[in-house]
């Protein structure tokens, strides 16, 4: 039997698209999704980091090409550019502020749903615990976007040793791209060529 050899970017798209399929669907739990615990007593699950409120993550929207389908018609597409540049301004946006442990600033990067069921100090247990590497202010490095209507998944690198590879999950609220998940996808060691 002959094997294709497995490679990180073979994983990674298996992988994105295992993400974006789950989240897309509308199957995500709510630690994921940003949305509120499942029941009154479950503790609050780590999220994702959360937009601010720079120019330039709240600039219309109205640049861009035609939005795709509306969420749950088709399948995801590519994302168009200006789209993609802005969902990554508020990415850049909210790590700026957690480099500078501006935890306020950074959760408002986030959806309203998310800033609705996870105050500031729980963003901080949530990021201090989960995310630590995130505090460092580490390098981004942006590789897929996928959309799919007013909802995107993201796929960015963080840079250290290894490679955080993670998934976010964007979305469109009053014309601006808002940080509404995160999750670790996995990690490689760093390659030098």
């Amino acid at each position: 039997m002959v094997r294709a050899p497995v490679t990180y970017r073979h994983v990674m798209r298996a992988l994105m698209i295992a993400v974006a399929g789950l989240l897309l669907a509308g199957c995500a739990t709510d630690v994921t999704t940003g949305g509120a615990p499942a029941s009154p007593s479950a503790p609050a699950t780590p999220q994702a980091p959360t937009p601010s409120a720079e120019p330039s993550a709240s600039e219309p929207e109205s640049e861009s090409a035609p939005a795709p389908e509306s969420e749950g018609e088709g399948e995801p597409v590519v994302c168009e550019d200006v789209m993609f540049q802005r969902a990554q301004g508020t990415i850049r946006s909210q790590q700026r502020a957690l480099a500078a442990q501006d935890f306020e600033a950074a959760r408002a990067y986030a959806t309203d749903s998310f800033r609705e069921s996870v105050s500031v100090a729980d963003f901080r247990r949530i990021i201090s615990g989960t995310y630590p590497f995130l505090l460092e202010d580490p390098a981004l490095d942006f590789r897929e976007c996928q959309r799919q209507g007013d909802t995107a998944l993201i796929q960015v690198d963080v840079a250290g040793s290894p490679v955080i590879a993670m998934v976010y999950r964007v979305v469109l609220e009053n014309e601006s791209w808002f940080i509404d998940a995160a999750s670790i996808a996995g990690e490689r060691a760093d390659v030098t060529t």
